[in-house]
């Protein structure tokens, strides 16, 4: 298997990420690109599959970024991929990802969201830097009662 250079998330297409995932075989080569799943398995697949990950429907297997998920692969990837372009209304993923249930929704939005929160604990980014003087304004990051105040522009 050969592994070709990414785009970031962020400058995908929906055209490109279509090229990227159209077959089970093309979405497995991307998590295996981006470390989501191992190159090779830690598991033998009991089935006797020649290929481990494409095996009972391509569902999530042990070990990995999919584990213990009723979703099928394509499901959660594409999830992913709305969620990281803020196009991630319910609407449209129920219509694009084929969710029938709000609570899968919404159990994966603040799965995707505690994963991001435990990275930025874990690695948090540095504001400013040296010679750079950083100013916040707690007026940005707070609402206005009753539409009292002053209006800043974000």
């Amino acid at each position: 298997m050969s592994f070709t250079p990414l785009l970031p998330f962020d400058s995908f297409t929906d055209r490109e990420w279509v090229e990227h995932t159209n077959t089970i075989e093309k979405i497995i080569e991307f998590c295996q690109n981006i470390g989501l799943i191992p190159i090779s398995p830690t598991n033998p697949c009991a089935k006797q599959r020649n290929n481990w990950y494409v095996g009972a429907y391509a569902r999530s297997r042990d070990g990995t970024f999919f584990s213990k998920s009723k979703l099928e692969l394509r499901q959660v990837i594409d999830l992913l991929f709305y969620w990281s372009q803020c196009n991630d209304s319910h609407e449209h993923l129920r219509r694009h990802c084929k969710f029938a249930s709000e609570s899968t929704i919404v159990d994966w939005k603040n799965f995707m969201r505690d994963i991001c929160a435990t990275y930025l604990l874990l690695h948090p980014p540095t504001i400013g830097g040296v010679g750079h003087i950083v100013e916040i304004d707690e007026s940005s990051w707070t609402k206005r009662k009753y539409n009292v105040g002053r209006v800043v522009n974000n």
